[in-house]
């Protein structure tokens, strides 16, 4: 029987006999090494050491003393005693390498001298010279990575060793001995040096082959940032890390021969000397999870693009069941347990349906703006999965009636249902009820993003029958939610989404739908959706709209810009934009960086598809590097007021401007500067700001009314000054 499973299962009787067999037969010493080492790690390599000198005799005397002196020399390592070991170590290791023309210089280095104090130490440094032979492999940890000893020159006692790359370099024996680690043939890092290709491939195609040869490596037994670091050391990080780490756990969870335990992110692999039962094995770590939040997301994991044995599958939704069922938690958590066991079993359970009979029940409000119970059940589901099940429900709860149902309330639906439900209504017939929410949304373009944009694609391409309102006021509305989206991205993963899509179909393609609406456009269209625009909107939709709008108005009415902030460029103190550059480089060194480490340490939390970590560090990389791109787009059209020829008694940027509120009675001082200048001075408002872009132009004694967000303001200018620049 293999001695490393008798260890593993401490049969240590049986372990001797085996023991015994192998040392009479003069077998491989492979096996048993193994063996020795789990003997160590479990505190019982002292019971072994009587019989391992009676084998290392055996092994001198028949001809094997390099066998003999690696067997010595491994449980002396292992914290075997010296006093016994070392003699009969250096005895052997002399019988089997004293005639080489390096022995004295290799002894002398590593210490491997009868009487050494340090015995262990000086083992381990010769064995560490014996790796040290010419195409032998090394490790330099110190940045340099693989290579390959091409020479090794005894009368100089110094190796060459060839990097990756062709860097080739010469050190001393007593150097390499503290700098280099020896590599076997079937380390990763060796296979990556001799064929990258090749390792690439079997990295993709077997990843537990792979993931074996990481733990075996770590004595079998390896933390999951040991098999990140492993992999790193060959090229493998980032999303390549994440794709290969989520398939390799899967498979090993399903595996007879490794145990897995902890999380994605924290916990453990191991080799087992014994096939295991995977479902029982799976189980007794499932039931571990520290609440029904967490067993959910693992079982996800589990389930989610993996071709689980039935029986498994089974063991783990009998299990969800059983913790959703008795669980304390939140009601949202339990509803999404319940909702994956909908998707996964293809039937409602009678608990899920008494909850979503119980909450279509209830008295819905004669406010059609506030949302009915059940759709509230729906909308609380975090998870885009649970929101698309939930089309599924309605058919539950309401049997042939459900399509009226899913149009009556259509406007309530959580972002991940609108697509599936649109689908199902258009396959029920039901397009006319579709074209009539798309005209209602037209009208209130912010109520529901999803819907509208979902709606849009299909009535834009004529999908939808029903008549609309004119292509500038369709425009109008989409433009809204445009700049509404922009705004409102940060921090919201359904906003960014929608607002992508909202671009895609507005710009992209053979001919943009943003073009064809505002074909037949006025200037007067035009210019009112500009200043809809200057809210903020995204890049394309900027740059589309301004090639619409240079085409559309007819060149004697365009002309130049009758003042100098009138044109393309932002204008902005120096002080202001070595704050905006100041900002650029943050993002760039700092919070990109800082998002990439965060994306890895959520993605290997498992299912991507359910994981909310995940999905706030891919939202966080998207507005972090939209951000950035918009900063480097403003930074382009840059120009610095303090280089502008200001208009004298003019209000305009870079002056300071005495009013007086008609009404009020009340005198106010603004200084009109660059938008990236108002968090330094109270009195600082934007040249683009609705107050100070009613006074730009204006001189002492003119009166105007300002239209703000909180209502007018009738003013008289007073002064006009220039503003004292730092």
């Amino acid at each position: 029987m293999n001695l490393s499973l008798l260890v593993a299962q401490e049969k240590w009787q049986e372990f001797d006999d085996a023991w015994s067999e192998l040392m009479q037969a003069g077998g491989s010493v492979d096996d048993l090494f193994t063996a020795l080492r789990l003997a160590g790690e479990k505190k019982r390599l002292p019971r072994c050491l009587p019989r391992v000198r009676e084998h290392a005799d055996l092994l001198g005397t028949g001809g094997r003393p390099a066998d003999a002196a690696r067997l010595l020399g491994l449980v002396l390592t292992g914290g075997g005693a010296p006093g016994e070991l070392l003699d009969p170590l250096y005895a052997n290791a002399q019988k089997a390498w004293g005639s080489e023309n390096w022995w004295d210089k290799y002894t002398e280095l590593a210490g491997l001298q009868p009487g050494n104090p340090d015995a262990r130490r000086a083992w381990v440094s010769f064995e560490r010279l014996l790796g040290f032979g010419p195409g032998k492999l090394v490790y330099h940890s110190g940045g340099w990575g693989v290579g390959e000893v091409t020479e090794i020159r005894h009368e100089l006692w110094e190796l060459t060793v060839t990097f990756a790359g062709g860097r080739r370099d010469r050190f001393p024996l007593s150097a390499a001995l503290e700098i280099f680690e020896p590599l076997p043939e079937d380390d990763l890092r060796a296979q990556h040096f001799r064929n990258p290709d090749a390792m690439r491939k079997r990295l993709r195609e077997d990843p537990l082959v792979m993931l074996r040869a990481v733990v075996e490596r770590h004595n079998g037994r390896a933390s999951n940032m040991a098999i990140k670091n492993a992999l790193m050391q060959v090229g493998i990080e980032g999303s390549s890390w994440t794709g290969w780490w989520r398939k390799a756990r899967k498979l090993a969870e399903g595996s007879e021969w490794f145990r897995v335990t902890g999380t994605a992110a924290k916990g453990e692999v191991q080799i087992l000397f014994a096939a295991t039962d995977p479902v029982e094995d799976l189980k007794r770590q499932l039931a571990h999870a520290l609440n029904l939040g967490d067993l959910l997301t693992r079982i996800r994991n589990q389930l989610t693009g993996n071709k689980a044995d039935e029986r498994m599958r089974a063991m783990m939704l009998d299990l969800l069941e059983k913790h959703a069922t008795a669980s304390p938690e939140s009601a949202t958590t339990r509803l999404a347990a319940w909702m994956f066991l909908r998707d996964q079993r293809g039937s409602a359970s009678p608990v899920l349906l008494d909850i979503l009979r119980t909450a279509a029940a209830e008295k819905a409000s004669t406010d059609s703006a506030r949302t009915p119970a059940l759709w509230a059940l729906f909308q609380s589901l975090p998870g885009v999965r649970d929101q698309e099940v939930c089309v599924e429900c309605l058919r539950d709860v309401f049997g042939e009636a459900w399509l009226d149902e899913g149009v009556k309330s259509l406007q309530h639906a959580p972002p991940g249902m609108v697509r599936p439900l649109v689908d199902a209504l258009i396959t029920g017939g039901r397009k006319p009820d579709l074209a009539v929410h798309y005209r209602e949304l037209l009208g209130r373009p912010l109520r529901t993003p999803d819907l509208l944009v979902t709606l849009a694609r299909l009535a834009e391409a004529g999908k939808l029958p029903g008549e609309y309102p004119t292509p500038v006021l369709r425009a109008q509305a989409l433009l809204s939610l445009a700049t509404y989206l922009f705004v409102n991205r940060r921090g919201e993963p359904h906003h960014a989404r929608t607002q992508t899509r909202l671009v895609e179909f507005l710009t992209k393609g053979r001919e943009p739908v943003l073009r064809r609406l505002l074909a037949d456009a006025d200037v007067d269209a035009l210019q009112s959706l500009s200043r809809l625009l200057q809210r903020g909107v995204d890049e394309s939709i900027d740059a589309m709209f301004t090639e619409i709008a240079m085409h559309s108005v007819p060149t004697h009415a365009r002309g130049a810009p009758p003042n100098f902030w009138e044109g393309d460029h932002i204008w902005s103190t120096r002080a202001g934009l070595q704050r905006r550059r100041a900002e650029l480089h943050h993002l760039r060194e700092v919070k990109i960086p800082a998002n990439q480490e965060a994306i890895g340490r959520a993605a290997a939390q498992g299912d991507l598809s359910e994981n909310a970590e995940w999905e706030m560090a891919i939202e966080d990389q998207r507005n972090l590097t939209s951000r950035a791109s918009e900063i480097e787009t403003e930074l382009r059209r840059v120009e610095l007021i303090e280089n502008a020829l200001l208009p004298e008694d003019m209000a305009c940027p870079g002056m300071v401007v005495r009013y007086r509120d008609t009404k009020a009675g009340s005198e106010h001082e603004i200084a009109i500067l660059g938008p990236w200048d108002t968090d330094q001075d109270d009195r600082v408002v934007s040249y683009r700001a609705p107050l100070a872009a009613g006074l730009l132009g204006k001189r002492p004694g003119d009166t105007a009314l300002i239209v703000l967000p909180g209502g007018s303001l009738d003013v008289e200018i007073l002064a006009v000054a220039p503003h004292e620049m730092d």
